[in-house]
């Protein structure tokens, strides 16, 4: 029960209280004031009654008709004479007298609570020096009820008016005081969340230490979270990256490579270009080591740099000599590896380091190709490339690039035709905890394009382009809703990043889930990475309302390249799915293994549930679920 509603009960029954003895005390008083009132009334006109009949001769007919006119012109309940020995002379009396009337406008009820008995006036009438007999005079108490009910309905409207005057004041005065608790309330709301906030304190002492205990709280927890990061972050760069270029190293690169050929919402094409410095330990007897992680450090400044034109692609180092790039878009092998050695030749130039010999070798690619034939492709061009000399290029082309040679007008009219007839559904694949329970389907996007159901990667670099991912991500939403009718399980589906920046996509998918309840308590939704890392505010604010909305959220792919993961304690994210990459082979790499577990020991501990994708044997499955994930996707599952 709310405090207001606490505040009213207890207004009520105080008042009831204080009304109750004030009613009692009120009506008893005015009782006795009014029974004295009128037993003045009845001694005085008693006698005056008794000393005009004591004057006046005492014949029968004189006395009733003074008794009679007395009585007319009063409000008697009964005027009695009688003689000495007790017996009535003369008597008069109203003709209800011995029923009482009700009185006009009062209640049965109270005249019958409230029972005057006021006594009546005696007088003594005398004849000469000798007693005549006694007068007894009773007023009528009708009069005096309708005054005492006026008096009490009165106090009652007091006392009415009064409680709703104090209940007002006090439900005013009570959300001013206790709007700090609202503060509490919303922190205790934000850690069940594992959003560790900190909020001001307010001026009212009792709460004012309780704010600063909750923000004690967070804040060490917020410490705690902190120092997991860093070190978890430490532990990335050791297992992850070359030291000298924080470029990915061979093993952690060949399994970005392996992830981004077999996902689905990869390019359906791209490309793969490879620089080697040849002569490495010459150059470095030549040179100098310092001199020489100089050079390196330049070459690998150019692909930091490269790779920002293509967001979504990856570049590592191989081993000492060995530089390589993976570009994710659609581009032809002959460009990226003509715009790779002028930017490589530029910078070379700028730091007087032309003596480096840097041939290059491109290779184009389409999407489920086998990473060991497309490095063993790559490996022959660039031994042709060494053969012709210093800086030289090789580039070779792949002789099927699917729809490659449309144009961009000829993506929009196809994926329109799709998205207007319909030819839009959503795939299903299987996420099980480690009991083998499904906790969720995965539903990624097919278009029927081509007179063929194509995964997203074939179709997705297109639409971005033309800015139509908003589009296709509001009928993926329709689409699973209507799915959800008979569904067996939650689905999952994903947005693009495309869409999430998209102010009119925010709008309407939200407006479409809160026309779509229950069905949003089974929609799990989830954001790539690069999200969290470049579009944060745009993420925290669309999640906030997902979750009112009934959503379960969450990040696909990640863990790559995500290094704020401390930030994700005010997002709002139900689950972690952790990228393939990070999942191959772990049962044999002890590096990744320590990450893992790390990085599900901080995502448990902000109530995240981890979700590892791309699961592909036996080994890997039992590995990972003893370093903590609680749940597996991919195709051994």
């Amino acid at each position: 029960m709310s405090l207001i509603k606490q505040l009213w009960i207890g207004i009520i029954v105080m008042l009831l209280l204080a009304m109750g003895g004030s009613f009692a005390i009120s009506i008893l008083s005015a009782k006795h004031y009014l029974e004295e009132q009128l037993h003045l009334k009845n001694l005085d006109n008693a006698n005056s009654l008794a000393l005009s009949l004591s004057q006046m001769e005492k014949d029968t007919v004189t006395l009733e008709l003074l008794i009679s006119a007395q009585f007319d012109t009063g409000h008697y309940e009964y005027i009695i004479l009688t003689d000495p020995q007790n017996k009535t002379l003369l008597a008069r009396h109203y003709d209800g007298a011995k029923n009482t009337p009700d009185p006009q406008d009062t209640p049965q009820w109270f005249t019958q609570l409230v029972n005057f008995d006021a006594a009546p006036g005696i007088a003594q009438v005398q004849d000469g020096w000798h007693q005549f007999g006694t007068l007894t005079v009773k007023s009528q108490s009708r009069y005096a009820w309708q005054a005492l009910w006026s008096s009490t309905t009165q106090l009652f409207e007091w006392f009415f008016i009064a409680a709703l005057i104090s209940g007002a004041l006090g439900t005013v005065f009570l959300k001013f005081i206790s709007s700090p608790l609202d503060i509490v309330i919303k922190q205790a709301e934000a850690i069940s969340e594992r959003r560790f906030i900190t909020s001001d304190e307010p001026k009212t002492k009792e709460f004012q230490r309780l704010v600063r205990a909750m923000n004690v709280l967070s804040h060490s927890v917020k410490i705690m979270l902190e120092k997991e990061t860093k070190q978890l972050e430490i532990l990335r760069r050791e297992s992850h990256l070359d030291e000298l270029t924080e470029l990915p190293n061979r093993r952690h690169f060949l399994n970005l490579l392996e992830s981004f050929l077999k996902r689905e919402d990869s390019g359906s094409s791209g490309v793969i270009a490879i620089a080697r410095v040849l002569n490495l330990s010459e150059l470095n007897n030549q040179l100098g080591r310092a001199a020489t992680d100089h050079a390196l450090l330049q070459i690998a400044g150019v692909l930091h740099q490269f790779l920002e034109y293509y967001p979504g692609s990856y570049a590592g180092r191989l081993n000492g000599s060995d530089f390589m790039v993976v570009i994710s878009t659609n581009p032809s092998a002959e460009a990226i590896g003509a715009e790779l050695a002028k930017q490589l030749n530029a910078q070379l130039q700028s730091y007087n380091l032309l003596m480096l010999q840097l041939p290059i070798a491109a290779c184009a690619f389409t999407s489920g190709a086998q990473p060991k034939e497309l490095l063993h492709k790559l490996d022959g061009a660039l031994a042709q490339a060494e053969l012709k000399g210093n800086r030289a290029l090789i580039t070779l082309s792949n002789n099927y690039h699917p729809l490659a040679h449309r144009n961009l007008n000829e993506w929009r009219e196809a994926i329109t035709t799709a998205l207007q007839q319909n030819q839009l559904q959503l795939a299903e694949f299987p996420v099980k905890n480690a009991l083998g329970e499904i906790i969720h389907h995965e539903a990624p996007v097919r278009l029927y394009l081509d007179e063929k159901w194509q995964p997203a990667g074939y179709f997705m670099p297109w639409a971005a382009r033309l800015g139509m991912m908003p589009a296709i991500d509001l009928d993926v939403i329709k689409t699973a809703l209507n799915k959800l009718k008979d569904a067996v399980a939650p689905i999952a589906i994903n947005i693009s990043a495309e869409a999430l920046c998209n102010a009119v996509f925010r709008e309407q998918a939200l407006k479409l889930l809160s026309t779509s309840l229950p069905k949003t308590y089974n929609l799990w939704i989830e954001f790539p990475e690069s999200c969290a890392l470049r579009h944060m505010a745009e993420l925290r604010n669309f999640t906030i309302a997902l979750r009112n909305a009934g959503c379960y959220v969450g990040l696909e792919h990640a863990g790559i390249e995500f290094t704020k993961i401390r930030e994700l304690q005010d997002s709002g994210f139900h689950y972690l799915k952790i990228d393939s990459a990070l999942i191959r082979d772990i049962h044999t790499n002890l590096g990744n293994q320590t990450f893992l577990q790390g990085l599900c020991k901080i995502g448990h501990s902000l109530g995240m549930i981890m979700i590892a994708e791309g699961v592909s044997c036996e080994a890997e499955k039992e590995k990972i679920i003893k370093l903590g994930v609680d749940a597996l996707t991919g195709p051994w599952i």
